[in-house]
Protein backbone atom coordinates (compact mmCIF):
# COMPACT_ATOMS: atom_id res chain seq x y z
CA UNK A 1 0.00 0.00 0.00
CA UNK A 2 1.10 3.73 -0.18
CA UNK A 3 2.06 5.52 2.18
CA UNK A 4 -1.03 8.24 2.06
CA UNK A 5 -2.82 5.13 1.91
CA UNK A 6 -1.13 3.20 5.91
CA UNK A 7 -1.29 6.80 7.42
CA UNK A 8 -5.11 6.47 6.20
CA UNK A 9 -5.75 3.56 7.60
CA UNK A 10 -4.22 4.41 11.10
CA UNK A 11 -5.60 7.97 11.40
CA UNK A 12 -9.02 6.56 13.37
CA UNK A 13 -7.02 4.97 16.62
CA UNK A 14 -3.81 7.37 15.83
CA UNK A 15 -4.49 9.19 19.06
CA UNK A 16 -3.98 6.35 20.92
CA UNK A 17 -0.63 6.58 21.09
CA UNK A 18 -0.27 9.87 22.74
CA UNK A 19 -1.08 9.48 26.71
CA UNK A 20 -1.91 12.10 28.80
CA UNK A 21 2.23 12.17 29.78
CA UNK A 22 3.12 12.55 26.26
CA UNK A 23 0.91 15.10 25.79
CA UNK A 24 2.34 17.14 28.56
CA UNK A 25 5.53 16.83 27.34
CA UNK A 26 4.30 17.80 23.61
CA UNK A 27 2.26 20.93 25.84
CA UNK A 28 5.84 22.03 27.22
CA UNK A 29 7.48 21.57 23.83
CA UNK A 30 5.79 24.06 22.31
CA UNK A 31 5.67 26.43 24.82
CA UNK A 32 9.48 26.10 24.76
CA UNK A 33 8.92 27.56 21.22
CA UNK A 34 7.78 30.52 22.43
CA UNK A 35 5.78 31.26 19.75
CA UNK A 36 4.31 35.17 19.60
CA UNK A 37 0.68 35.87 20.31
CA UNK A 38 -0.94 36.61 16.88
CA UNK A 39 1.20 34.41 14.98
CA UNK A 40 0.45 32.31 11.89
CA UNK A 41 1.47 28.92 12.31
CA UNK A 42 1.66 25.76 9.85
CA UNK A 43 1.64 22.48 11.50
CA UNK A 44 3.51 20.40 8.73
CA UNK A 45 2.16 16.82 8.82
CA UNK A 46 0.04 17.38 11.16
CA UNK A 47 -1.94 13.85 11.37
CA UNK A 48 -4.93 14.03 13.70
CA UNK A 49 -3.96 17.88 15.37
CA UNK A 50 -1.78 16.47 18.24
CA UNK A 51 -0.58 19.66 18.92
CA UNK A 52 -3.50 21.91 18.36
CA UNK A 53 -4.49 22.71 21.74
CA UNK A 54 -0.59 23.44 22.48
CA UNK A 55 -0.15 25.67 19.79
CA UNK A 56 -3.65 27.50 20.21
CA UNK A 57 -2.56 28.31 23.82
CA UNK A 58 0.69 29.89 22.73
CA UNK A 59 -1.10 32.15 19.87
CA UNK A 60 -3.83 33.35 21.00
CA UNK A 61 -7.18 33.89 19.42
CA UNK A 62 -5.91 36.64 16.98
CA UNK A 63 -3.16 34.27 15.88
CA UNK A 64 -4.24 31.30 13.32
CA UNK A 65 -2.91 27.99 12.91
CA UNK A 66 -3.05 25.58 9.62
CA UNK A 67 -2.80 22.31 9.71
CA UNK A 68 -1.32 20.29 6.61
CA UNK A 69 -1.45 16.33 5.75
CA UNK A 70 -1.43 14.04 2.73
CA UNK A 71 -3.13 11.88 4.57
CA UNK A 72 -7.43 12.76 4.12
CA UNK A 73 -8.82 10.59 6.75
CA UNK A 74 -6.12 11.87 9.33
CA UNK A 75 -7.54 15.77 8.16
CA UNK A 76 -10.79 13.92 8.65
CA UNK A 77 -10.11 13.00 12.20
CA UNK A 78 -8.76 16.57 12.99
CA UNK A 79 -11.57 18.30 11.89
CA UNK A 80 -13.97 15.99 13.95
CA UNK A 81 -12.20 17.26 16.85
CA UNK A 82 -11.58 20.65 16.02
CA UNK A 83 -14.00 22.84 14.86
CA UNK A 84 -12.03 26.36 15.95
CA UNK A 85 -12.53 29.25 13.67
CA UNK A 86 -8.75 29.98 13.36
CA UNK A 87 -8.21 26.78 12.39
CA UNK A 88 -7.45 25.86 8.94
CA UNK A 89 -6.79 22.18 7.03
CA UNK A 90 -5.28 21.52 4.06
CA UNK A 91 -4.28 18.60 2.90
CA UNK A 92 -1.34 18.76 0.54
CA UNK A 93 2.09 17.06 1.09
CA UNK A 94 4.76 18.95 2.41
CA UNK A 95 7.08 19.17 -0.55
CA UNK A 96 3.88 21.28 -2.86
CA UNK A 97 2.33 23.63 -0.21
CA UNK A 98 -0.68 25.40 -1.63
CA UNK A 99 0.93 29.10 -0.12
CA UNK A 100 1.64 32.29 -0.65
CA UNK A 101 5.62 32.78 -0.59
CA UNK A 102 6.09 34.64 3.41
CA UNK A 103 2.81 33.52 4.97
CA UNK A 104 3.66 32.10 8.03
CA UNK A 105 5.77 33.25 11.04
CA UNK A 106 6.49 29.67 12.51
CA UNK A 107 6.21 25.90 10.89
CA UNK A 108 6.73 23.14 13.04
CA UNK A 109 6.98 19.92 11.74
CA UNK A 110 6.50 17.09 14.32
CA UNK A 111 7.16 13.46 13.99
CA UNK A 112 6.34 14.16 10.00
CA UNK A 113 9.49 14.78 8.84
CA UNK A 114 11.17 11.78 8.20
CA UNK A 115 7.79 10.64 6.01
CA UNK A 116 7.96 13.15 3.58
CA UNK A 117 9.02 11.58 0.31
CA UNK A 118 11.74 14.52 -0.88
CA UNK A 119 13.13 16.17 2.58
CA UNK A 120 15.15 18.43 0.60
CA UNK A 121 11.96 19.60 -1.18
CA UNK A 122 9.84 20.40 1.97
CA UNK A 123 12.53 22.47 3.21
CA UNK A 124 12.73 24.56 0.22
CA UNK A 125 9.00 24.91 0.54
CA UNK A 126 9.26 25.70 4.02
CA UNK A 127 11.97 28.32 3.16
CA UNK A 128 9.32 29.83 0.47
CA UNK A 129 6.29 30.11 2.49
CA UNK A 130 8.56 31.38 5.87
CA UNK A 131 8.40 35.01 6.55
CA UNK A 132 11.72 36.45 7.19
CA UNK A 133 12.60 36.32 10.34
CA UNK A 134 10.33 33.04 10.55
CA UNK A 135 11.44 29.96 12.56
CA UNK A 136 11.38 26.33 11.41
CA UNK A 137 11.00 23.75 13.82
CA UNK A 138 11.39 20.16 13.41
CA UNK A 139 11.26 17.58 16.43
CA UNK A 140 10.25 14.46 17.83
CA UNK A 141 10.11 12.89 21.31
CA UNK A 142 12.38 10.20 20.53
CA UNK A 143 16.40 10.88 19.51
CA UNK A 144 17.39 10.05 16.07
CA UNK A 145 18.97 7.04 16.52
CA UNK A 146 15.40 6.17 18.54
CA UNK A 147 13.01 7.44 15.68
CA UNK A 148 15.10 5.02 13.45
CA UNK A 149 14.70 1.66 15.92
CA UNK A 150 11.13 2.48 16.18
CA UNK A 151 10.45 2.54 12.87
CA UNK A 152 12.70 -0.38 12.09
CA UNK A 153 10.35 -2.38 14.64
CA UNK A 154 7.39 -1.29 14.11
CA UNK A 155 7.01 -3.79 11.15
CA UNK A 156 5.56 -1.88 8.74
CA UNK A 157 7.09 -1.71 5.20
CA UNK A 158 5.18 1.61 4.59
CA UNK A 159 7.53 3.52 7.45
CA UNK A 160 10.61 1.18 8.02
CA UNK A 161 13.17 3.12 6.31
CA UNK A 162 11.81 6.60 7.15
CA UNK A 163 14.49 8.54 9.07
CA UNK A 164 15.66 11.94 10.32
CA UNK A 165 18.81 13.14 8.01
CA UNK A 166 21.99 12.83 9.48
CA UNK A 167 22.98 15.97 11.24
CA UNK A 168 25.39 17.06 8.87
CA UNK A 169 23.10 16.70 5.83
CA UNK A 170 20.44 18.15 7.57
CA UNK A 171 22.25 21.40 8.19
CA UNK A 172 23.89 21.69 4.56
CA UNK A 173 19.70 21.15 3.62
CA UNK A 174 18.97 24.21 6.01
CA UNK A 175 21.70 26.21 5.06
CA UNK A 176 21.07 25.48 1.69
CA UNK A 177 17.82 26.89 1.48
CA UNK A 178 18.72 30.16 3.81
CA UNK A 179 17.91 29.47 6.87
CA UNK A 180 20.36 30.64 9.54
CA UNK A 181 21.10 30.11 13.37
CA UNK A 182 20.17 26.52 13.06
CA UNK A 183 20.49 24.45 16.18
CA UNK A 184 20.21 20.99 15.99
CA UNK A 185 19.41 18.54 19.72
CA UNK A 186 19.41 15.14 19.98
CA UNK A 187 19.60 13.26 23.07
CA UNK A 188 17.41 10.23 24.46
CA UNK A 189 13.62 11.81 23.89
CA UNK A 190 13.99 14.27 22.17
CA UNK A 191 15.15 15.33 18.73
CA UNK A 192 14.61 19.38 17.79
CA UNK A 193 16.43 21.20 14.70
CA UNK A 194 15.68 24.62 14.51
CA UNK A 195 16.25 27.18 12.07
CA UNK A 196 15.43 31.15 11.36
CA UNK A 197 14.71 32.23 8.07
Amino acid sequence: MSKKEYFDRYAHRWDQFYDSETKDKLGKLINSFRLKKGSQVLDLGCGTGILFPSILRAIGKKGRLFGVDFSPKMLLEARRKFRDINIVLVCAPAENLPFLPESFDYVIAFASFPHFQNQAKAIEETSRVLKKGGKLFITHLLSREELKEHHRQSGDEEVRNDVLPAEKILRCMLKKKGFKKTVILDKPSLYLACGSK
